[in-house]
C-alpha cells in the first residue's frame, strides 16, 4: 500500500563542539543524530517545544525503533503507543477476560545527512506534523534550544500557481537562514547577501497597495521565496485574484500549507525502503533545482 511522503529541510546551528570534536561535519552530526533517534530515549522526558502539548496524551507513548545508519543516511521508525483494553478469548476457562495492550502506530523515516533532508511517511494516526516535532523536539531538548530546526520543504510548482494567478502582490513575509549544504541558482542571491550579512536568520517584510514586483533589485524577492521552498525558511504572500464575478478577493499563500508530497510503497524489507527514499529526496532536489517563470 503506497505511503504519503513529506519532506523537511534540517537547520543545525553551530555549536562549540563543531570546533573542537574530531572527525568530519557529517560524522558529528549524524553522532548527535543517533543520541535522540534511539530506543532508549524517552521522547517525552526530552521534548520541548510546541509540539510536546499537541503530542502528551494519557495512556500514549512515543517510541524511536528500527533505527539504521550508513555512510550518509539514518534509517528508523517512530511509533506511537497507544494503550487500551482489549476483550480477547481465553482458551483456558472458555471465556472473554480483558487484557491491557498496546498498539504501535508506525511511520518510517530517513535522514539524509549528505542533503539535510528529513523524508517520513504522514499517516493520520501518528500525526502529519509529529514527526517533525519529535525529531527536532527532542534534538533541542537534549542539546540545547534551538539548536535544530525543521522546515517543510514546499511544493515550488504549486506556490509559483498561484502566485502567478494574483493580479497585484500587495505583501509578502519572508523568515530564512542561510542554505546547507548548498542553494540552487534561484535561491543564490538571497543566500549570498544572508551570508554576506554574517546573519544567521533574516526577516523580510515588503508591502505596496499598489502591487510588488518580484523581479525588482534583480530578483531579490524572488530569489527569498526560493530559499524558503528549499526548506530554508518560510514564506507568506498575499495579493488580489480576479474571481469569476470579476471581482478582486484577498488571498494568502503560506509556503508552510503547499508541502511536496510524494507517494511510495514502503512496506518491503529495510533495505528496499533506504534505497526507495534515498532516490525519492534526490528527486525533490532535482524539482527544487528546476526553474519555474513567476
Amino acid at each position: 500500500m503506497s505511503s504519503n511522503l513529506l519532506f523537511a529541510r534540517i537547520t543545525f546551528s553551530p555549536t562549540l563542539d563543531d570546533f573542537f570534536e574530531e572527525g568530519n561535519k557529517l560524522e558529528q552530526e549524524k553522532k548527535r543524530l543517533l543520541k535522540v533517534i534511539s530506543w532508549d530515549t524517552d521522547i517525552l522526558k526530552h521534548l520541548v517545544g510546541p509540539g510536546k502539548s499537541k503530542i502528551s496524551k494519557k495512556n500514549v507513548e512515543w517510541k524511536f525503533g528500527g533505527v539504521q545508519e550508513g555512510e550518509d543516511y539514518i534509517y528508523g521508525r517512530i511509533a506511537k503507543c497507544k494503550g487500551h483494553i482489549a476483550s480477547i478469548a481465553d482458551n483456558v476457562t472458555k471465556d472473554f477476560k480483558p487484557e491491557y495492550q498496546r498498539e504501535a502506530f508506525v511511520c518510517n523515516f530517513l535522514i539524509d545527512l549528505r542533503n539535510h533532508v528529513f523524508a517520513y511517511e504522514s499517516k493520520r494516526n501518528v500525526g502529519e506534523k509529529a514527526p517533525l516535532w519529535i525529531i527536532s523536539g527532542v534534538y533541542n531538548g537534549i542539546y540545547g534550544s534551538e539548536m535544530m530546526k525543521l522546515n517543510l520543504i514546499t511544493d515550488k510548482r504549486k506556490i509559483t500557481k498561484r502566485i502567478n494567478e494574483l493580479s497585484v502582490i500587495t505583501s509578502v513575509k519572508l523568515s530564512l537562514v542561510p542554505t546547507n549544504p548548498d542553494m540552487t541558482p534561484s535561491s543564490t542571491k538571497m543566500d549570498a547577501l544572508i551570508r554576506n550579512l554574517h546573519a544567521t536568520r533574516i526577516t523580510i517584510e515588503a508591502s505596496s497597495g499598489s502591487g510588488l514586483d518580484l523581479k525588482g533589485e534583480d530578483g531579490l524577492l524572488n530569489s527569498g521565496l526560493a530559499l524558503a521552498e528549499e526548506g530554508y525558511g518560510s514564506a507568506k504572500v498575499t495579493g488580489l485574484k480576479e474571481k469569476s464575478d470579476g471581482l478582486q478577493k484577498e488571498e494568502v499563500i503560506n509556503s508552510y500549507n503547499l508541502p511536496v508530497k510524494e507517494k511510495a510503497e514502503l512496506d518491503k524489507n529495510d533495505g528496499e525502503n533506504i534505497v526507495r527514499l534515498k532516490n525519492i529526496i534526490s528527486s525533490v532536489i532535482n524539482i527544487l533545482k528546476d526553474f519555474i517563470p513567476r
